[in-house]
C-alpha cells in the first residue's frame, strides 16, 4: 500500500491502512465475521470498539458511564476537528477530504483508534498493531500530542482502564 502513495496518476490519494495485528483482548474469527476487523469496528463504532478491546459489558445500570464516556470522546472529537481545520501544515489531500463530514468523522476516528491502539499495553510492542495514514496527519493530532493523549486519558480514567495504558511511552 505504501508503494500507492506518491505513484498516483492524477490526483493525490489520502489513504487509511488497519493494522496488521488486531488488539483485542478475546477476537475469535466468529467476531471478525460478524462484526468486521478491530479497524472496521472503531471507524464505525468507536465506543463499541473500546468496550470490545477492554473486554468490557455494559449492563442497563452503567448507561451514565457509556453517555459520559460518549461526552468525553464528543468533546475530543470536537476539539481535533478544530485543530484539524485550522492546521497550517495539513497536506492538500486531507484538507480536500475535510471538507465532507462524514470522510471528516472517519478521519477523528482514525485518530481515535490510533491512539488508543499507540498507547494500549500489549505483550510486545509493535507497530503491526498500529494503524497508519498517508500522508501523514499533522503532529497536533498525532497520538504523542497532549490534547490526543489527554482525551485518551479522560476516557481511560473514566472507564477504569488506565491500568491497560502505558501513557508514558511516547
Amino acid at each position: 500500500m505504501h508503494i500507492l502513495h506518491g505513484a498516483e496518476r492524477g490526483e493525490p490519494a489520502a489513504l487509511l491502512l488497519s493494522p496488521l495485528r488486531p488488539t483485542f483482548k478475546s477476537q475469535s474469527s466468529a467476531d471478525v465475521t460478524q462484526s468486521g476487523s478491530q479497524f472496521t469496528l472503531f471507524l464505525t463504532a468507536p465506543l463499541r470498539a473500546c468496550w470490545q478491546m477492554f473486554g468490557l459489558t455494559l449492563s442497563d445500570d452503567q448507561v451514565d458511564v457509556m453517555e459520559d464516556a460518549e461526552s468525553i470522546v464528543s468533546a475530543a472529537f470536537a476539539e481535533w476537528e478544530v485543530i484539524l481545520c485550522t492546521s497550517t501544515s495539513l497536506d492538500l489531500v486531507w484538507a480536500q477530504v475535510l471538507s465532507e463530514p462524514l470522510l471528516r468523522r472517519i478521519i477523528l476516528r482514525f485518530i481515535f483508534c490510533r491512539s488508543l491502539l499507540m498507547f494500549f499495553r500489549r505483550q510486545e510492542d509493535s507497530d503491526e498493531y498500529l494503524p497508519m495514514c498517508l500522508p501523514q496527519l499533522p503532529d497536533s493530532v498525532s497520538p504523542g500530542s497532549e490534547v490526543v493523549r489527554s482525551a485518551v486519558m479522560r476516557l481511560a480514567d473514566h472507564l477504569k482502564v488506565s491500568d491497560c495504558f502505558r501513557f508514558d511511552s511516547l
